[in-house]
């Protein structure tokens, strides 16, 4: 007779790939770089691009002084849609339909979260790059992404 074992091996995996990590950045975009307490989902994987590298940021940073008029091509947030069900389930946010995009606003227990996570002074450097960017001009951004158009 064959006796199997099964042990459980850890395995590392990045932060920047986790759920819970993504959901608190997201809520830091609404808070610090939407506009009346909106973010679109064009902003937020906007934000989350910019955030994943520093020439991202770079770009993103001189389009908010007005230093540059355009956008490199930039890519969607990868499981975005896992990230909005944790934040719906949770009831950190909430949506709404305004001139055909989606908006997302943080509810008061999403407000709540967030301050806890700064007060515990977690993801400190990834939230002061967030506050850095700040709001943006929706028409700003158009105006940046008008030189490429999705295929």
């Amino acid at each position: 007779m064959i006796n199997i074992i099964l042990k459980s091996k850890e395995v590392s995996f990045p932060i920047k790939y986790n759920g819970y990590y993504k959901l608190i950045l997201m809520l830091a975009i609404i808070k610090y770089c939407g506009r009346g307490g909106k973010a679109s989902i064009t902003l937020i994987h906007l934000i989350f691009w910019s955030i994943r590298s520093n020439e991202n940021y770079t770009v993103i940073m001189e389009i908010q002084k007005q230093i540059r008029s355009s956008l490199v091509p930039w890519s969607f947030e990868t499981g975005i849609e896992k990230i909005l069900a944790l934040a719906f389930i949770n009831e950190l946010c909430k949506k709404e339909v305004s001139g055909g995009e989606i908006e997302l606003s943080l509810t008061e227990h999403g407000n709540q979260v967030l301050e806890e996570i700064i007060k515990e002074e977690l993801f400190v450097e990834e939230i002061n790059r967030i506050k850095t960017i700040g709001q943006i001009p929706k028409n700003r951004i158009k105006k940046a992404n008008s030189n490429w158009k999705l295929i």
